[in-house]
């Protein structure tokens, strides 16, 4: 359902300010809940320098970056970094005890249990530099006093928190990452009896809920160790600040709880997981077998339990009265229709091998661990969207202009190629590119144009190409000694503006480190395949000149007679609009349900393997 996915709400619907928001409203919803919000504040109120809950009033959404040259090199010749995927490494720990402490042991018990246990050589607990050095920091500055015991016993605050951490996998993560190492399980019996071992617990525990503080805010892995195209600055929430919170608050499970993602997407995401494992939990022997391939109008035996399959995944496919229960009619070709959309395979509306896989895989394994995918990835993301911004989502090959929750416009786009991936980043829109024209990049020069220049030395000046020297002087390509080149020109080569063009009538700048940018293309056929990944990295889109007119705010006249002058031309946007080009393979509709996408980029399997290798590390 890739059409209606972030679907709007009618104007007049959107005009009653006494009318419920719609889902899609509250998923891109910069304001989210402000009345849980302000009760969170109040609750924390002597926390409220902590990220999270500051509101930042100017969110800076281009990161920190090197000077950028904005160019005119797309579609592509970039090289790119081939599929880009990496084995996924932990990051190093070190050993959270047998440090040299700077204070004496304290008087009191429970304390001096806690001091030694970090003064101690041995085996050790192993966390994040980060997080050692906030556990030092805390328990130093509360002279190593307890931060979950009360009379050597757990405390309550400390019992909400152990519990909250067993329940983490009900946020997408993994629970046993987070059992503190002197417990074989979250209920097994607490050794309320002895000392040394509750303080090791007391550590463990700080240890843990630290981690869990950093996962819920920014995700378990860092972006960039898993793709090359990851350019990505998780809102991870501060390791001492978030400390602070846990070992002082009375609700130290519910500021723990708080900083899983607010996104409306991400609860759409959280109650699927629930149901998915629901099913799996039940015995399935109800399998559709494989046969024939069956169109509109064939019959065949599997069709009733089609329909049933359908049924139970929320699609309307009961047959009509007297109608031949095996028939494969109109209708039921529409429900597959859209079920094939939904689950991310070819659409037919026929009963193929590959949509009876997806019927019956629906619900199973490979659906769960994409939401965990993917509940991942939302925790990536900006905490605030912006008020209006550029939402792309390269799996779903669709980008949309949002404004105060609701979508202006929703167009397809191409992305690149799996060779020459779009990277996932955020950044700001600042400028629209009237008539450009396309600087050739030097792969394409030296792989694509050479071997036809060697032959022919005017190639470049029939084509109505311009070749400039490292002066800026513009020369006939008749003028130069092709042969004498190899691996590297030392001129550009420039398509002027026009028709035939490569990048179309228009491009949309926010400049950045991967010369990426989205743009119009004379391909416009390309515009029809469900699989729309073709480009060198850049975002191409189905129709620039309405886009054009929604980020200027100019009116379609206006675009068409700048268009028309023929004279290329930027404009600078009167404010930047945040854009962030994301990859999810899992993402609500308007109705709040799933709609799963094809890994086109292989990033999933590179997620769950990540998700294999750190529990074994940490363990």
């Amino acid at each position: 359902m890739a059409a209606v996915l972030l679907g709007g709400t009618a104007p007049a619907e959107a005009a009653s300010s006494r009318q419920k928001p719609s889902f899609i409203e509250k998923l891109f919803s910069k304001s989210g809940n402000h009345a849980a919000g302000k009760k969170r504040r109040s609750v924390f109120g002597s926390f409220k320098d902590d990220p999270v809950y500051i509101e930042d009033p100017t969110p800076n959404y281009a990161p920190k970056r090197k000077k950028v040259t904005i160019v005119d090199a797309d579609p592509g010749g970039d090289q790119g970094y081939g599929m880009g995927n990496l084995t996924y490494v932990p990051p190093k720990l070190v050993p959270l005890s047998g440090v040299s402490l700077a204070t004496a042991a304290p008087a009191d018990a429970a304390a001096a249990a806690i001091y030694s246990q970090l003064a101690a050589d041995g085996p050790s607990l192993r966390v994040l530099p980060a997080a050692r050095e906030a556990l030092l920091a805390e328990y130093a500055a509360r002279s190593y006093r307890p931060i979950w015991l009360a009379d050597g016993k757990l405390s309550a605050r400390g019992k909400d928190v152990l519990a909250l951490l067993a329940s983490a996998g009900e946020e997408g993560l993994q629970p046993q990452a987070y059992l503190p190492t002197g417990l074989t399980a979250f209920d097994a019996p607490l050794p309320e009896y002895d000392a040394a071992a509750m303080a090791r617990l007391d550590i463990d525990l700080s240890a843990a809920a630290l981690r869990y503080a950093r996962d819920a805010s920014g995700g378990q892995f860092s972006p960039a160790l898993l793709s090359r195209y990851h350019d990505v600055s998780p809102p991870w929430v501060a390791p001492d600040r978030a400390l602070r919170v846990l070992a002082n608050s009375p609700f130290a499970a519910d500021y723990l709880k708080g900083l899983n993602p607010t996104h409306p997407a991400y609860a759409a995401m959280k109650k699927a997981l629930a149901e998915l494992r629901a099913a799996e939990a039940e015995p399935k022997d109800d399998k559709i077998a494989d046969g024939e391939i069956v169109k509109k109008g064939g019959s065949d035996p599997r069709i009733p339990a089609v329909r049933s399959r359908l049924a139970e995944l929320g699609f309307t496919a009961e047959p009509l009265d007297g109608m031949d229960p095996d028939l494969l009619d109109a209708e039921l070709s529409v429900q597959l229709r859209l079920f094939q959309k939904q689950a991310g395979v070819k659409v037919t509306g026929a009963l193929g091998p590959q949509t009876v896989a997806a019927l019956n895989n629906a619900g199973t394994s490979g659906s769960v661990d994409k939401l965990l995918d993917n509940m991942e990835r939302l925790r990536w993301l900006p905490r605030d969207l912006g008020n209006r911004y550029i939402f792309v989502n390269q799996a779903a090959f669709e980008a949309r202009v949002m404004k105060d929750g609701k979508p202006e416009w929703i167009t397809r786009v191409i992305v690149g190629k799996p060779n020459t991936q779009t990277s996932v980043f955020s950044d700001e829109m600042e400028m629209v590119v009237f008539n450009p024209s396309w600087g050739v990049p030097q792969s394409i020069i030296v792989n694509e144009y050479l071997p036809k220049l060697r032959n022919d030395p005017g190639y470049l000046d029939k084509m109505g190409f311009k070749v400039v020297t490292q002066q800026g002087k513009v020369i006939s390509s008749r003028a130069v000694s092709w042969d004498s080149y190899g691996a590297k020109v030392p001129f550009g080569v420039q398509q002027p503006p026009g028709a035939d063009n490569a990048l179309g009538e228009l491009k949309f700048l926010f400049p950045n480190a991967h010369d990426i940018y989205m743009h119009d293309t004379p391909s416009r056929n390309l515009f029809e395949q469900q699989v729309r990944a073709f480009s060198h990295g850049c975002v191409r889109v189905q129709d620039p000149r309405h886009f054009a007119s929604v980020v200027l705010g100019w009116t379609p006249e206006e675009v068409a007679a700048k268009i028309e002058s023929k004279s290329s031309e930027t404009v600078r946007l009167k404010q930047k609009i945040p854009v962030h080009i994301t990859y999810f393979t899992a993402w609500p509709d308007d109705q709040g349900n799933m709609v799963y996408y094809n890994d086109i980029y292989g990033r999933d399997r590179t997620l769950e393997n990540a998700r294999s290798a750190t529990l074994v590390a940490q363990r």
